[in-house]
């Protein structure tokens, strides 16, 4: 390298540069400032104070700011703001007299005082003329300190510096572009188009070459993670292989290789995304380019417009070429957003439907851009095709003038040398042909494919607005009957509280008046059956300890109360001067005290009899138990048949428990006792269970599903079609 080379080298390059923002001081709103500037005697140096109005409304407590500076300080200060702005070097007064004070101002301090008023009201004007001139913020970090993070405010970051640039060139250069095709309807004539046509070409060839510049800029990151990712992979897998490694490191190397994967699947993403926006740019560029030449077209005859019909084919070319390369990179993104479909449904996402739905547009999508595809490559065909049929007619039209004296055999030799160029134009034409018939073929394929994919999902979104619509009468329902049970509850909850409530009632009620019961008998019949019996009688009132007063007044004294019991409780004792049989065994122990009995006035006592006119009972072998249909009714039959079974008045009898013929298994065991032979029998294979859950088939159904709209034939790269490798 030469050292003009290496100094233009040394030139181009930004190494210690700074990039400084384009609004670092531009404000958004107005600030009202008020300097106050004042002479400290004691440092010998001018006191400013700055007051932001605006933030001290606003409640903002750094509305202030202050400094002390001395008159060289301001000096300074001075020329750096009339560096901005010229205007403002003739309004900032004479400080010659305000000095730093020397040594023989410090030990003579009694000297005459300089007056400082008269300066100190120029410098208030000087400072606010230096806002409206230079702005706020160059004022204010002119004079008082600005920290690190305040600096580094200003700056930007060198990377995205030189991508706004290239943004901005981009920009310029479609303004031009845009600005040269909108003069077309101003050309007075076809040659003046003409150059208009030549100017326009060059200012896309420019706007191609900035945008291929900022987009080769923006690549070339994702590119160099996209190798190293490649790179580490490699070595990971050399060292899985070849080296002897332990369980532990394995395990870290996986994981690694599997980070650097997911890197460099993320970078190929980025470039895909970045292709598929450059394309889209240019394209559009030549969109407007075609368009506005197609309404050029109808301003002229057929004869004169043949001056600018190849330009018009070559931009219907590189129209053609550019959208296919927009769409083919499209595709690609459209096809990692359907993987990424297919990976979310396949590790058990729940949300089924609504991944099959996105599915399905997803899908629809694939399929729009490869209808644009094929509608380009036909495109590119016909201009094509209109390209040789345009060669072939000039070659029909095309005269030859001959010579009078020359020989018919040299005619026919010149005519045999034109007919090879025709009838390579012809195969050139039948091949073009026989292509665009195969487009048209996978274009009606494609269409089926895609009325396939609509149906699909309009039935989808049916099944899922029904399922919806189930979900939320099921809900309402759901709720009806959660209320009702809650409540029913409610009620369960409040019977209970109110039967625990009358429990402890009773149970305080009998602690209260524990040992105040008399028990006292009737003479009665004894020819009467015990279940016949009248009721005890009890005595509510307190025992009296004198004998006297007792036996006087224990008629009056004594209320008789009936109280019902349940039958076969027990019976009446009998008057001790009645004589009877021996009594029966003692019965088992009384069931628990009943609820709370009702008491009303006993009925008239009966006659009583002597004993002779009583006859004895007869004895009972058998009592029969009688009927009862309440549960009151029925509470003592249990202790009248085990007081019975005491007795020996009744016998328990064994009961046969017969084999039903219809349960075989029983009957298989009573034969199998008896001894019968049992036969073996062949092994019957059980259905095998199934371990799906009710998410796994709907995801396999789902799939399944979406496998049928999927046209997996036409995902493959054809091999007529031009390669989209833009980014490689």
């Amino acid at each position: 390298m030469s050292d003009a080379d290496a100094d233009g080298a040394r030139m181009d390059s930004l190494d210690g540069w700074v990039a400084i923002k384009r609004d670092a001081f531009e404000d958004s709103e107005s600030h009202k400032l008020r300097f106050i500037v004042e002479w400290n005697e004691i440092e010998s140096k001018f006191a400013v104070t700055c007051h932001n109005r605006t933030l001290q409304r606003r409640g903002d407590a750094s509305g202030s700011c202050a400094g002390l500076f001395s008159g060289t300080q301001l000096r300074y200060m001075h020329a750096h703001l009339c560096a901005v702005r010229d205007e403002l070097e003739p309004l900032f007064p004479d400080l010659t007299r305000f000095r730093e004070p020397s040594v023989w101002d410090l030990l003579f301090p009694n000297a005459p005082r300089c007056d400082a008023d008269a300066q100190c009201r120029q410098l208030e004007r000087y400072f606010s003329n230096a806002v409206d001139a230079c702005g706020r913020k160059i004022v204010l970090d002119e004079l008082f300190c600005v920290t690190e993070a305040d600096e580094r405010e200003y700056f930007e970051n060198l990377q995205e510096f030189k991508c706004k640039a290239m943004r901005d060139e981009i920009t310029r250069a479609k303004d031009a572009l845009r600005a040269l095709v909108q003069t077309h309807s101003s050309a007075d004539g076809l040659l003046r188009l003409m150059k208009i046509y030549e100017e326009e070409d060059e200012a896309y060839r420019e706007f191609v070459s900035v945008a291929t510049q900022f987009y080769q800029n923006l690549l070339q990151p994702f590119r160099d993670m996209r190798e190293i990712a490649s790179l580490y992979k490699t070595e990971i897998l050399k060292c899985l292989q070849y080296e002897e490694l332990g369980p532990k490191r394995v395990c870290e190397l996986k994981t690694e290789m599997n980070e650097w994967s997911q890197r460099g699947e993320s970078a190929v993403h980025s470039i895909q995304d970045n292709t598929a926006e450059y394309f889209k740019d240019t394209s559009r560029a030549l969109t407007g380019m075609v368009k506005q030449m197609e309404q050029d077209q109808k301003r002229f005859g057929h004869a004169s417009w043949a001056l600018a019909t190849p330009r018009q084919e070559k931009l219907r070319i590189l129209l053609a070429k550019e959208t296919l390369q927009h769409m083919r990179a499209k595709e690609m993104c459209v096809k990692r957003k359907r993987v990424k479909i297919r990976e979310q449904m396949r590790s058990g996402a729940e949300c089924v439907s609504e991944l099959e739905l996105q599915y399905y547009e997803t899908q629809v999508e694939l399929h729009d851009c490869r209808f644009e595809i094929l509608r380009n490559e036909e495109l590119l065909l016909l201009t094509q095709i209109q390209t040789i049929q345009r060669q072939i007619t000039e070659l029909k039209e095309q005269v030859v003038y001959y010579d009078t004296c020359q020989d018919p055999e040299e005619l026919q030799e010149v005519q045999a040398d034109v007919s090879p160029a025709h009838s390579h134009l012809q195969q050139q034409l039948k091949h073009l042909e026989s292509k665009r018939g195969a487009i048209s073929s996978r274009r009606a394929y494609l269409r089926n494919q895609r009325e396939l994919c609509v149906q699909a999902h309009e039935q989808q979104k049916r099944s899922v607005t029904q399922r919806s619509a189930q979900n939320r009468q099921h809900h309402a329902a759901q709720l009806k009957r959660e209320k009702k049970r809650v409540e029913e509850e409610q009620q369960k909850q409040w019977l209970e509280n109110e039967r625990a409530k009358t429990l402890n009632r009773v149970r305080c009620f009998r602690e209260r008046h524990q040992g105040q019961y008399v028990l006292h008998t009737e003479s009665h019949d004894s020819s009467r059956d015990d279940s016949s019996q009248p009721l005890s009688i009890i005595s509510l009132g307190p025992q009296s300890s004198t004998p006297r007063r007792k036996g006087r007044s224990q008629k009056q004294r004594e209320i008789p109360v009936q109280i019902l019991l349940p039958s076969g409780s027990g019976s009446s004792s009998a008057n001790p001067d009645q004589t009877h049989p021996p009594p029966p065994p003692p019965p088992p122990p009384p069931l628990p005290p009943p609820p709370l009995p009702l008491l009303h006035p006993p009925p008239p006592p009966p006659p009583l009899l002597s004993p002779p006119l009583l006859p004895p009972p007869a004895p009972k072998t058998s009592e029969k138990l009688p009927m009862r249909n309440t549960l009151e009714q029925n509470s003592g039959s249990m202790d009248e048949l085990l007081a019975s079974l005491q007795r020996g008045q009744k016998h328990l009898r064994k009961v046969e428990v017969k084999v039903e013929s219809g349960d075989v298994r029983d009957s298989l065991l009573s034969a199998i006792r008896q001894g019968v032979a049992l036969k073996k029998a062949p092994p019957t294979r059980a259905p095998p269970l199934s371990s799906d859950s009710e998410l796994e088939l709907s995801i396999k159904a789902a799939m399944l599903r979406m496998k049928k709209v999927s046209n997996d034939s036409d995902d493959e790269e054809r091999s007529d079609s031009p390669s989209g490798d833009w980014e490689s």
